[in-house]
């Protein structure tokens, strides 16, 4: 968000920098997934994981399709903060399920865990 507030409230010039750094960030479900993959915490963790990577995967491509759909790209912003909640939700559970394992107890990711 600070990247676009750059772009629209100092100089469109930093417009570029908000959409080079949403692209990278396209990269980083790659990284959720190994991570799921590994962690061996449940099928619920995983979904999830697998949840953020679809969301973050396609919230770049929203705003490319604009110029033939502006409704739908409008929910570019609306992805966005979606994958924001939901980045938080897997990250508590990865902690959940760390914690659980450190304590010798059962994994639970459960939203009641976090």
């Amino acid at each position: 968000m600070f990247f676009i507030g750059l772009g629209l409230f100092a100089s469109r010039q930093n417009l570029e920098l908000h959409t080079h750094f949403g692209w990278i960030l396209n990269l980083s479900p790659l990284l959720v997934l190994a991570a799921a993959a590994m962690a061996r915490a449940g099928r619920r963790h995983w979904l999830a994981a697998l949840g953020l990577a679809a969301v973050v995967f396609v919230v770049p491509i929203l705003a490319t399709i604009r110029d033939d759909s502006p409704v739908i790209a409008a929910l570019h912003p609306v992805a966005a903060l979606g994958a924001f909640w939901l980045a938080i939700f897997v990250a508590r559970n990865a902690l959940a399920a760390l914690s659980a394992l450190e304590g010798g107890d059962e994994v639970r990711t459960s939203a009641a865990a976090v």
